[in-house]
């Protein structure tokens, strides 16, 4: 079975935390310079989802490619062919003896 396309955004979470921590003016001020909300910036930071255009705003404010966070989808891998397991007798030893 093929893995979907995921994104992380725990990981976008826990560098904005830090960011805004550091910024120190408040998640109000800095969501209103981003150009979401602040309980935008609560989800994230709490490894939730956001729409596509606000996880880009919060990642051209972190200077990040919105890409560093994407993991795309992996291929199911090809079924493999189950070689054929013969049940029978073999015509190539019958009648010779055991050697050993």
């Amino acid at each position: 079975m093929a893995r979907l396309a995921t994104y992380d955004y725990r990981a976008l979470g826990r560098l904005l935390r830090a960011r805004l921590e550091d910024d120190g003016r408040g998640w109000r001020v800095c969501a209103a310079e981003i150009g979401v909300c602040a309980s935008d910036l609560s989800r994230i930071c709490n490894g939730q989802s956001v729409s596509a255009p606000k996880v880009i705003a919060v990642c051209d404010w972190l200077k990040l490619s919105f890409r560093a966070f994407y993991d795309p989808p992996q291929a199911a891998e090809p079924e493999r062919e189950t070689p054929e397991v013969f049940h029978g007798k073999s015509t190539e030893t019958e009648g010779q003896a055991d050697v050993g």
